[in-house]
């Protein structure tokens, strides 16, 4: 027979057990706690996991960025090397068509210079001499303005470069063995480079026997 409730104490009165079952006061238990600690740890193993892979596609996008400006770099450098070529090839021809021009030119300079030889020495033909030899100087004087100049080669080393050897003098002079005796036809540089190469004889030593 259970124990009377005092009245004014409530002693006998059994006692209440008060569980709290809101989801933040409640106290986990022993396995849960264990599964918590199982995803923490998870989360921690994944979180290098994520940083090397993040850190590999930054590496990954900087290497592409490094490839995307030496790809640019090569490409401008090319153009600029194909600007420069074509400039060159635009010159060059420029130069060879003037050339060109020019060579029709000095034959007119070729036959002032001829009538000259003729007309030389020639008193009553003074005159017409000054006239002729005027009108080959202003033809001269025009092409040196356009970069036009005429190789002077007398008494210089023959340079096959410059000349062609039409004709062989004999000399006495060691001195003077195989250098221009005299330009039979003038020769015509333009510029560094030689549009119509001289013909001149060339100076050859012999020995008195």
């Amino acid at each position: 027979m259970p124990n009377p409730i005092d009245p004014k104490t409530g002693a006998g009165r059994p006692a209440l057990k008060v569980e709290d079952k809101r989801h933040w006061a409640r106290k986990p238990s022993e396995e849960e706690s264990q599964d918590a600690g199982g995803d923490d740890e998870a989360a921690a193993s994944l979180r290098p996991t994520i940083v090397d892979e993040y850190r590999l596609r930054a590496e990954a996008a900087e290497r592409k960025l490094r490839e995307y400006i030496e790809a640019f770099k090569k490409a401008q450098a090319d153009h600029e090397e194909f600007r420069e070529r074509l400039r060159r090839d635009v010159d060059r021809k420029v130069e060879v068509n003037f050339g060109s021009l020019v060579t029709e030119l000095l034959e007119t300079v070729d036959a002032l210079d001829l009538a000259l030889a003729h007309l030389d020495g020639a008193s009553e033909d003074e005159p017409l001499a000054k006239g002729v030899a005027l009108a080959r100087d202003g033809f001269l004087g025009a092409l040196e303005r356009h970069g036009v100049s005429r190789l002077v080669l007398d008494g210089e080393v023959f340079d096959p470069n410059d000349a062609e050897a039409v004709q062989i003098v004999d000399t006495e002079s060691p001195e003077a063995d195989g250098t221009v005796a005299a330009t039979l036809r003038a020769g015509y540089r333009l510029g560094d480079r030689v549009i119509r190469p001289a013909r001149v004889a060339v100076a050859r030593h012999r020995r008195k026997t």
